[in-house]
């Protein structure tokens, strides 16, 4: 792949989505290239689209400061470009969602990865922030094992008082998330607190140990109606041997009530690490 962008010569394409494509890049300079770093780039179709120009301003913003283990770090922007871009920390390793099309990850795997993420997501919501988008595909596993959360693109401020929840109502024009794992809150626009994401890790744990998302229907209403109306599955109507503690946290993750999950993150992440060394010993 012979291409520049912005001063970056791209190695090869590591991921994509449909607005978006993350390639290995390495700086180039009077000297040479430099290091390697992740660069993430619209679409052509979506470069000059202001929406989509307001999910990379908002990444930046957002991640430039971040400093933890589990949280991609995003160095520099540039909008002025042909294609607006990104420039990241490159982690060598694939998405959650790649590991999970590929092979049916063990229990204490799966646990002590969520775990991780998990520590990462208590960080940023101590900054204030909420994902609101935590899912497979937005979890990187490293090849040591280390995972992080990464796109920041739909990250908003919590909720803190009825102004700021109404002002955010106002100035969003659609429901940001991924519909597969989006809370009930999010979907009928109620109050926005970290609890959000507790719900989406829980549906990606879910995904995790059944291989398949918590709830499916044919139509994006119905699936919404799903997230918000229906009972939660439980794990062991899929996989009968996986711990019944694993699988009623899993579903206590995915309360409907916000007030009515686990709270907070670092409580989240301590009780993964406790379920992995309870049941997920290896033999």
């Amino acid at each position: 792949m012979s291409q520049t962008i912005g001063g970056f010569q791209l190695i090869r394409k590591v991921a994509e989505s449909q607005s978006a494509e993350i390639f290995l890049a390495s700086r180039v300079s009077a000297r040479g290239q430099g290091g390697e770093y992740a660069l993430k780039a619209l679409r052509p179709h979506f470069a000059r689209d202001p929406v989509y120009r307001g999910y990379i301003r908002t990444e930046y913003r957002v991640s430039a400061n971040l400093d933890h283990p589990n949280l991609v770090r995003v160095y520099d922007v540039e909008m002025n470009d042909p294609r607006p871009h990104l420039i990241m920390g490159f982690i060598p390793g694939r998405s959650l969602q790649t590991v999970l099309r590929r092979q049916q990850p063990d229990l204490r795997s799966v646990l002590l990865w969520l775990s991780q993420a998990a520590d990462g997501l208590a960080y940023f919501h101590e900054l204030g922030w909420v994902h609101r988008d935590v899912k497979p595909q937005n979890m990187i596993v490293s090849e040591d094992g280390q995972v992080r959360v990464v796109d920041f693109a739909l990250a908003q401020r919590q909720d803190t008082s009825a102004v700021r929840h109404l002002v955010r109502r106002w100035l969003e024009r659609r429901r940001p998330g991924t519909w597969s794992y989006m809370s009930p809150e999010q979907i009928q626009g109620g109050w926005l607190t970290a609890q959000a994401d507790v719900y989406s890790l829980g549906a990606t744990l879910y995904e995790c140990l059944t291989g398949r998302t918590p709830f499916v229907a044919r139509r994006p209403q119905e699936l919404l109606d799903q997230h918000v109306w229906a009972r939660v599955p439980t794990v062991r109507s899929v996989l009968p041997d996986v711990p019944s503690q694993v699988d009623e946290f899993t579903r206590a993750m995915m309360a409907k009530d916000p007030l009515d999950r686990p709270h907070g993150m670092g409580y989240v992440s301590a009780m993964l690490r406790a379920l992995a060394e309870a049941y997920g010993k290896k033999p």
